[in-house]
């Protein structure tokens, strides 16, 4: 399954403060829940995403903390993603380290923003005015299903603050195993 998720906004660099990868979490999160009410993610009865899951059934639904993440990505169903991200921002090409963060630095705070937090407050100091969605769709589980990835920086061509960017995520999903679970996929 190949598909690109887009992201635009401030992209910090990895001495961010952990409330904005929910920053990213909350942008990314309709793109995804998009991606799930499409056909073939998720069978007629919603198994995938069914909480408590239901005996001799799987589902993907994580629980941190009380709220419930709905990772696409997971080692319960045999997956791995590799990423190509192009990113857009306002230094030139060949200027690794700026005023928004170096390349690296802000890779990981992206992929931190692709993930289900360690906790519900992981990083939070308090509750956002706007409720949690539920649940909560993220790419991966963890990062370390991350196998691959590939950054290409261009300049981005139209106002805007230093830290912000435009990032095309090319997202593979691949399986380390074929499962019922994991056919459609």
């Amino acid at each position: 399954m190949e598909f690109r998720l887009i992201y635009e906004g401030p992209l910090r660099g990895q001495g961010a403060k952990s409330s904005h990868k929910w920053e990213i979490r909350r942008a990314l999160h309709p793109q995804l829940q998009r991606l799930w009410q499409e056909h073939p993610l998720r069978d007629a009865a919603g198994v995938l995403l069914a909480h408590p899951p239901q005996p001799a059934q799987a589902s993907v639904i994580v629980e941190k903390g009380g709220l419930l993440f709905a990772p696409l990505v997971t080692q319960r169903l045999n997956l791995y993603a590799e990423l190509s991200v192009l990113l857009f921002r306002q230094q030139p090409r060949g200027t690794l380290i700026t005023d928004g963060g170096d390349i690296d630095n802000r890779l990981k705070t992206l992929l931190d923003g692709l993930r289900v937090p360690h906790g519900s407050m992981e990083g939070r100091t308090e509750f956002p005015e706007e409720p949690d969605p539920t649940p909560f769709f993220c790419l991966l589980e963890d990062d370390s299903l991350v196998t691959k990835v590939s950054v290409e920086s261009e300049q981005l061509l139209r106002p805007a603050k230093p830290d912000e960017v435009v990032a095309i995520i090319s997202v593979h999903v691949k399986k380390t195993v074929l499962s019922y679970q994991n056919m459609s996929l």
